[in-house]
C-alpha cells in the first residue's frame, strides 16, 4: 500500500473537542519571535503582575513599587510575567517504509501530527509542519489558531508515503529553515539504512525540545508469518527468500527489539524524549493518556 486513501477525516469532532482542553508543556523557556498567548517560565514586563525582588543598583526605578517602600522602608522591584511566542514543529517521515502496516502507519503519523497540531493552534501558538523523504524537505509555513485546522490538515492529508529514508540531511534543512526554538515532534520508524543518529544529532543541536514517536506496524511488532517468502524491501527493492522457523522469528524479535532500544539509548544520549507505539494505538489514548504522562502534553 504506497498512499493513504482514507475517507475518513484525520480527526473526528468528537477527539478535537477532547484535545482543546490541552496543551503542549514546555519544560524550559522557548521564547519566540513576537509575545504571545503563553505565559513564560521567565519574568519580563508585560502586564500581568508575577512577584517580587530586591532592587539591586543598576536596576529601573520605574518598576519599583513606591507603595510596598512607604510601609517597610526598602526598595522592592516589581516583577511580570513574559508573555512566550511558542513554535510548535510538526516533522513526519514520509518515506516508503511508513506505507505498510495494518493500520497503515503514515495515516497514523498523519493523524498523530493533527491532533498535537490542532492542540497548538487552539492555544494560539504558533504550528508548522514538514514531511521528510528523499532527504527533502516539504514544509508547510507557521500558522496560528484555531481557523487554521484546515490549511494544517489539508497539507497532512496532501503528503504521500515516498521515496527513500535519507534522515540527515532532511532534518538539517529543517534545522537551517527553522532558527526558532520551540517544541519539535518528530515521527519515524527510524528505517535509515544511512543511519538515524545524524538527524536527530541535527535536531537535538537546534535547542528545541525534541520528542521522537517511534511508530511501527502491529505486523513489525509481532510477524505472523510462515512458510517459504520472498521478502522485498519497499525503497531499495532487494529481497530475501526466506524460510520462517521459529528460530527465524525468535532472532528477528532480538533485533527488533535491540534496534528499539539503539534508537531509545541515543534519543536519551541527546536529552530527546523517545515513545515507541504500534500504528494500532487510537490517537485519543496516546495524546489524552501516553503523551501527557511523558510531559508533552498536559
Amino acid at each position: 500500500m504506497d498512499t493513504v486513501t482514507d475517507k475518513e477525516p484525520l480527526l473526528s469532532a468528537a477527539l478535537m473537542m477532547k484535545l482543546e482542553r490541552l496543551s503542549i508543556a514546555v519544560k524550559r523557556s522557548q521564547l519566540g519571535v513576537t509575545k504571545g498567548e503563553r505565559k513564560s517560565k521567565r519574568k519580563g514586563q508585560s502586564v500581568e503582575f508575577a512577584d517580587y525582588r530586591d532592587c539591586v543598583q543598576g536596576d529601573d526605578l520605574r518598576h519599583v513599587d513606591w507603595n510596598l517602600y512607604a510601609r517597610l522602608d526598602t526598595l522592592y522591584l516589581k516583577l511580570f510575567q513574559e508573555q512566550e511566542d511558542l513554535t510548535l514543529h510538526l516533522l513526519i517521515d514520509a518515506s516508503k517504509s511508513m506505507a505498510f502496516g495494518t493500520p497503515h502507519k503514515f495515516l497514523f503519523a498523519q493523524r498523530l501530527a493533527a491532533a498535537i497540531g490542532y492542540i497548538g493552534l487552539t492555544a494560539y501558538d504558533r504550528v508548522s509542519a514538514a514531511a521528510l523523504s528523499d532527504g527533502v524537505l516539504t514544509s508547510l509555513a507557521p500558522l496560528r489558531g484555531r481557523v487554521s485546522a484546515r490549511r494544517l490538515f489539508a497539507f497532512l492529508e496532501g503528503i504521500e508515503a515516498q521515496g527513500g529514508t535519507q534522515l540527515a540531511p532532511a532534518c538539517r534543512a529543517h534545522v537551517v529553515r527553522n532558527r526558532t526554538k520551540g517544541v519539535a515532534l518528530f515521527i519515524s520508524d527510524f528505517f535509515d539504512e544511512t543511519g538515524f543518529e545524524e538527524g536527530l544529532r541535527q535536531l537535538a543541536a537546534s535547542g528545541s525540545e525534541i520528542y521522537a514517536v517511534q511508530v511501527l506496524a502491529p505486523e513489525e511488532i509481532e510477524p505472523e508469518l510462515s512458510g517459504d517468502l520472498k521478502l522485498i524491501d519497499s525503497e531499495t527493492h532487494a529481497f530475501a527468500e526466506i524460510s520462517v522457523s521459529h528460530a527465524l522469528l525468535k532472532r528477528y524479535k532480538t533485533n527488533r527489539d535491540a534496534f528499539v532500544d539503539q534508537v531509545r539509548k541515543y534519543c536519551v544520549s541527546r536529552g530527546l524524549a523517545h515513545f515507541l507505539v504500534s500504528s494500532a494505538t487510537p490517537i485519543e489514548h496516546l495524546t489524552l493518556d501516553i503523551l501527557r504522562k511523558g510531559g508533552m502534553l498536559r
